[in-house]
């Protein structure tokens, strides 16, 4: 997993981030059918309205790799478009003085040599880390201010030219400090497939944020309930007809169920508790017929932002103190 350092102007970091990577490995956009590069301009140009400060990022790695802009954003914007990708599992708990955030990331074992967990902060937004299998945008992360987010795949009905998690992600990172902040940013987005967004913040706010295009639905924890989880499936009556399923082979619904029943009988939820649950048999995905499973695993308290990652398959003791972000708070506070 590459540990990048970006900081600055969006530009600049583009440009730090693109020349290295190509000076270093030769770095070049894969070659793409006519349909998918067609989407990807397309999704590009919906791009510029709905996040302008991401594009001048994308035109700076873009040079720093002596390529187009628009070829790299649409690169992008069609990663998880056109096929079944990732497999995860998210939750959010509340303890009386805390809120937990956990999350495995499961795909493709031959993924593992292009993840990368980024601090990144850009100048004028919030600061955060994020974890990404992609050079620009994430699929989850956990910001200055205590607000978490994790995107999980659902096999969607349909798909358009549009916003996709990696900037969707990204955006509400470094401009949300609430629940209500981050649900109004994806409520404005023309979206281009279906993806579950579960936000929590550091005021115990929770929520997953089921999104297709054509219709969006928050899903708030269930009555009696301090928690909130999901995997690769729609929950949500009023968004049944947006999944399509097929999602039987990744254990999805079991290992709902599963992280489900481990929060509801754990009676308060320690940082330890939350890496076993993230640790289960069923949850932590080990398919070794489709060379998947899970990739790496986060725990974050949204209060005091200690952050634990494992960079492989989690266990209890293979978690490892991430103090990036902490560095990068400290070092803003001398200038």
């Amino acid at each position: 997993m590459y540990h990048p350092r970006l900081y600055g102007s969006f530009y600049d970091m583009g440009l730090k981030y693109g020349s290295l990577l190509y000076e270093k490995a030769g770095f070049q956009i894969p070659v793409m059918s006519k349909e998918r590069t067609q989407f990807g301009i397309a999704s590009y140009e919906i791009l510029k309205t709905f996040y302008p400060e991401i594009i001048e990022e994308i035109e700076g790695f873009a040079k720093g790799i002596k390529a187009e802009p628009a070829i790299v954003g649409g690169f992008l914007l069609t990663i998880g478009i056109f096929d079944m990708n990732a497999q995860c599992s998210a939750f959010a708990y509340k303890n009386n003085n805390s809120v937990l955030m956990g999350r495995n990331y499961d795909m493709l074992f031959a993924f593992k040599k292009y993840s990368q967990s980024s601090l990144t902060a850009p100048t004028g937004k919030y600061a955060h880390i994020n974890h990404s299998d992609a050079f620009i945008g994430c699929e989850d992360g956990i910001n200055e201010k205590g607000l978490a987010i994790a995107m999980t795949f659902v096999n969607g009905a349909s798909k358009q030219p549009g916003v996709g998690f990696y900037f969707m992600v990204r955006r509400i990172l470094e401009e949300c400090a609430t629940i209500e902040e981050a649900i109004a940013i994806i409520n404005t987005a023309k979206v281009s497939k279906a993806n579950n967004f579960l936000i929590a913040d550091k005021k115990g706010g929770m929520v997953v944020v089921e999104s297709a295009p054509g219709k969006t639905v928050a899903r708030y924890p269930a009555a009696g309930e301090n928690f909130i989880h999901t995997t690769n499936q729609f929950i949500s009556r009023e968004m049944q007809a947006y999944d399509i399923g097929g999602v039987d082979w990744s254990k999805s619904r079991e290992r709902y169920e599963r992280v489900g029943n481990r929060l509801k009988e754990s009676g308060g939820l320690s940082f330890e508790n939350a890496k076993e649950v993230l640790s289960d048999h069923c949850v932590c995905l080990d398919l070794k017929k489709h060379k998947f499973g899970t990739i790496w695993s986060i725990v974050a308290d949204l209060d005091t932002l200690r952050i634990e990652r494992a960079e492989t398959k989690p266990k209890i003791n293979n978690y490892k103190p991430e103090t990036r972000l902490d560095w990068w708070l400290k070092k803003k506070k001398t200038k």
